[in-house]
């Protein structure tokens, strides 16, 4: 080997060398997917979703079909008109593609952005808005649950977990009558997308209620496992009736999808959060496998992307349960036509249609096989999508409409003469429906009417 040519290799082994680092320089450019993914959770406001038209053709994979977090650019596969659209609008707009993910649903290709030029966000989203080329712009949201446990996470059960029956506990049970009920219906067959948290599969008291999981926050399945809200609304919904030990759910033949689109704030709270492009796909993912109810333990602001896929999921026919705080200005998405609201009896909210229900020290379920006691209306919620479940199973084909549900819980609630709390009345609502008697009353009963 000559020396020119020793020379020449080395040569070029430099320059191949600062390709290489002006190339890392550009991509260190760039921030990383993970710094993204950290500020949508904490700076929602700092984004914007915006939505195109995506042709029904376009091969698309399902919602939820990969454990996944954000993925910097487009993974999943969108139409060639959408994506060249995508690309102008981030162009003339200035905007970073952080996510794009394809609503089959609703025939469009919705995009998280990240503004990089120093217009005003509300100028921005009214520029997009008024751009014949889209379908939807707003901004990303966040939204919250609501409902707070007894004991942080490292102290002890509440009960002894000594494979006990803790039904004894369940007063919120006893107040909605579900003993009697169950003597009608499990909630057989139901499907109950519960939106919220990822859930403990693997706890006793869960163990063959989950028919399917997704995650839309992340890929950690450990976290998944120990995240607390939701598992605490799994809980309340369908807990095992004949494993004789830990508790039963109002529904506990009921088949949970656990769709994750909230993340746990705390490691020993229930306190969680969400946003409009996790809940989308979520809502996305329950009308594809085919929910009968939804369970949206949430409460935010009014999002056009969310109302728009909860009433594409209520003209499939299925029924959506969301929560209404009364600390809360916001009643979304609770007031949404044909949402059937609920409200903890304990702090009803005053606003028409809405159904309270036991709220305060709910006995349920904790991550880890543990019990702990949780009040607020994220519970109170789950409690009527189980009681939904309970009227769904026992009509042939299981419909009902959202009104029929509801008129059928409003003229169950009874009030008690003990704390003058008014709540639903599970057995008297399935009473009503079947035309059979036979029900206990906790208080004075403020009328039954069958639904014809």
């Amino acid at each position: 080997m000559t020396r020119a040519f020793v020379l020449l290799i080395c040569h070029m082994t430099k320059i191949a060398a600062t390709l290489i680092l002006l190339i890392l320089a550009g991509c260190a450019a760039q921030p990383p997917a993970s710094d993204l993914y950290h500020s949508m959770h904490e700076h929602p406001e700092s984004f914007v979703v915006v939505a195109v038209g995506n042709a029904k053709d376009a091969s698309y994979a399902h919602a939820g079909s990969t454990l996944r977090g954000y993925d910097s650019g487009n993974r999943y596969t969108q139409s060639a008109q959408a994506r060249r659209t995508l690309k102008q609008l981030a162009r003339e707009y200035q905007l970073q593609s952080v996510s794009s993910w394809p609503i089959d649903v609703l025939a469009m290709q919705c995009v998280v952005f990240k503004p990089t030029g120093n217009i005003e966000m509300e100028l921005l989203l009214t520029k997009l808005q008024r751009d014949p080329r889209v379908m939807l712009a707003q901004p990303l949201q966040a939204f919250a649950t609501n409902s707070s446990s007894s004991l942080p996470a490292d102290a002890q059960d509440p009960v002894a977990r000594d494979n006990k029956d803790y039904t004894s506990l369940q007063n919120g049970m006893r107040r909605m009558d579900v003993d009697d009920a169950h003597r009608w219906s499990k909630g057989r067959g139901i499907r109950i997308a519960v939106i919220d948290t990822g859930i403990d599969s693997a706890h006793p008291d869960l163990q063959g209620r989950i028919a399917a999981i997704r995650n839309f926050v992340d890929a950690d399945q450990a976290k998944f496992s120990s995240d607390r809200h939701g598992t605490a609304v799994a809980g309340v919904i369908a807990a095992s009736a004949n494993n004789r030990t830990g508790i039963v759910g109002v529904a506990p033949e009921a088949n949970l999808l656990a769709l994750k689109a909230c993340w746990q704030l705390y490691a020993n709270r229930d306190d969680a959060r969400c946003n409009s492009f996790t809940l989308a796909q979520a809502l996305a993912s329950a009308i594809e496998l085919h929910a009968h109810v939804i369970n949206l333990s949430v409460v935010g602001p009014t999002d056009p992307l969310l109302a728009a896929l909860i009433n594409k999921a209520q003209s499939a026919g299925i029924i959506v349960v969301g929560a209404a705080d009364a600390e809360s200005r916001s009643l979304f998405p609770a007031r949404l036509p044909d949402v059937i609201g609920v409200s903890a009896m304990e702090q009803p909210v005053a606003a028409p249609q809405i159904v309270n229900a036991p709220g305060r020290d709910v006995l349920t379920l904790r991550p880890g096989g543990h019990y702990d006691f949780s009040s607020g209306s994220s519970i109170a919620t789950g409690e009527v999508s189980g009681a939904v479940a309970l009227l769904l199973a026992s009509h042939p084909s299981n419909t009902l409409s959202s009104d029929q549900l509801r008129q059928l819980l409003l003229h169950s609630t009874e009030i008690s003469s003990i704390d003058k709390f008014s709540s639903i009345n599970a057995c008297v609502a399935l009473s009503a429906l079947l035309k059979l008697p036979g029900c206990n009353h906790i208080g004075m009963e403020s009328g039954a009417a069958a639904i014809r």
